[in-house]
């Protein structure tokens, strides 16, 4: 004879003093309990894969390189991934410094991405290097991209 009652989620055995449990009765509640986790455990929607995980845990990536003073450069990164989007940006320096009186903006911050970039930085075809530029020259109305200026120590930060 099976159980009296039965658990209220997965409806398995749940014997009163006077039931008789039977061999049965266990294989039948370890089948439920079997089929219950493996339909769990294989729920995609529910649970993420070893790729998926990977993926998510590692979505961003950081570098920093020197300037060298050229008014362009690619900098080739070790990024593990594709990039879709990132930013650079001047080590002590602020992201703009305006010269009212030269009428010059000059730019130490940019982004780059898969679709758009800022004046000056560029992300490339591989998604994992990115030309930066150093102007000696506006360029576009008084706007100035100094991403390479010699000496000068630049932070990267790239996303998925």
């Amino acid at each position: 004879m099976s159980s009296t009652n039965k658990t209220e989620k997965l409806g398995l055995n749940s014997w009163i003093g006077s039931d008789k449990p039977k061999r049965i009765d266990f294989n039948t509640d370890n089948e439920i309990i079997d089929r219950a986790i493996s339909q769990h455990t294989e729920d995609t929607v529910v649970h993420i894969n070893a790729e998926e995980r990977e993926k998510w845990n590692n979505y961003m990536f950081t570098g920093m390189y020197y300037g060298d003073g050229s008014t362009k450069r690619t900098v080739k990164t070790t990024c593990p991934f594709e990039a879709r989007i990132g930013f650079v940006f001047a080590n002590s320096r602020p992201i703009t410094i305006t010269r009212f009186s030269e009428s010059k903006n000059n730019n130490y911050f940019g982004v780059f991405g898969f679709l758009a970039n800022s004046l000056g930085i560029k992300l490339n075809d591989d998604c994992k290097s990115f030309t930066v530029n150093q102007s000696a020259s506006a360029m576009t109305a008084n706007e100035y991209a100094n991403f390479n200026e010699s000496g000068v120590a630049y932070h990267y930060v790239m996303f998925r």
